[in-house]
Formats: C-alpha cells, structure tokens, sequence
C-alpha cells in the first residue's frame, strides 16, 4: 500500500492521532487549571465557614450580654434570641456585625444612666 490512497490514509490517520493528542493536551491544563481553582475555593468556603462561627459566636455573645444587663430590670419581658434575618444581604456582614455592637453598647449605656438615674441622651 505505497499508492495515493494509502498516503491519504496515513495522512488521516495522522491528523486525527494530532487532534486526540491536542485534545488530551487541553484536557490536562483544563484539568490543572480546575484542580487550582478547586483549591481556591475549598479556602475561601472554610474562611467563609470559620467567619460565620465566628460571627455567629459574636452575636450570641450580645444576647447573652444583653440578657445580663436586663436582667435587673424586671418589668420587661425578656424573649429568645430571634433567628438570623432572611432578608439580610450576606454582603453586608460587617455592617451587620458592627450594628449589633453598636446596639449592644447603646443598650448598655441606656440601662448604666436608667440605673444611676441619668437623663437619656
């Protein structure tokens, strides 16, 4: 087989081996480039998980704070801490941290005058 058909042949042949050998070239730096990208993402979900403890933690230590502070003041009905608010924009967590603080200090500061009987702000 020397002809022109067998030299075609080979010359198919040879183009398709080419293709398969390319494609398995880019599937092999996709496939670095996904495992990268994994690893990526696999840090920021456990900052993220590692942050939402910790804002989770920082938020029940309010409550408890509050609850504390009230806790003298008899004549107000002191409730279970409310739920996490679905509406709340996760990128805003920072915010919604420092208004808890704030909150939590502004409560604290109005029973400290209610207490020694200062007028409010």
């Amino acid at each position: 087989m020397t002809g022109p058909a067998s030299r075609r042949y080979k010359e198919i042949v040879a183009g398709i081996t080419q293709a398969v050998e390319d494609l398995g070239e880019q599937d092999r730096a996709r496939a670095a480039e996904l495992s990268r990208r994994l690893v990526e993402l696999d840090a920021r979900m456990l900052a993220t998980g590692e942050g939402a403890a910790l804002t989770r933690l920082g938020v029940e230590l309010q409550w408890e704070a509050a609850l504390e502070v009230l806790w003298v003041e008899s004549w107000m009905k002191l409730r279970p801490r409310p739920g996490p608010d679905p509406r709340a924009d996760p990128a805003d967590l920072a915010a919604l941290v420092a208004d808890v603080e704030d909150a939590g200090e502004a409560l604290q500061e109005a029973v400290r005058r209610r207490r020694f009987g200062l007028p409010g702000r």
